[in-house]
């Protein structure tokens, strides 16, 4: 729990939701890991799987995915698709002075009015 009485929720699906101070989920982010461009579009359908579930709880929760590995065609359904609100590359938001880290707390942050 956070100053203002917002939570941060590890688990298990989704792997991270954003609570308000209501206990309302307003965000929740999926973690993919793998490397292997391979397995990116399967990576990618867990992550819109977990959002949709999220989206029929609250038709208002805001998605972002973290992935450390977006090939072309991922990036392209990304870009269309409405239920990924934001995206980082996990490899850049772990970068020493990067600004996709500075972003991605932003945007987790503001989701929490922190």
């Amino acid at each position: 729990m956070l100053a203002n009485h917002t939570s941060i929720l590890f688990s298990s699906e989704p792997d991270i939701s954003l609570l308000s101070n209501q206990g309302t989920t307003v965000g929740v982010i999926e973690v993919k890991g793998g490397a292997d461009p391979a397995g990116a579009l399967e990576r990618y359908g867990a992550a819109k799987k977990s959002f949709e579930s999220a989206f029929r709880k609250n038709s208002e929760v805001r998605t972002i995915l973290v992935a450390s590995c977006i090939t072309s065609e991922v990036h392209t359904r990304i870009q269309n698709d409405s239920t990924i609100s934001a995206y980082f590359n996990l490899t850049e938001i772990l970068s020493e002075n990067s600004r996709q880290y500075d972003s991605f707390i932003q945007e987790v942050f503001s989701l929490l009015q922190a």
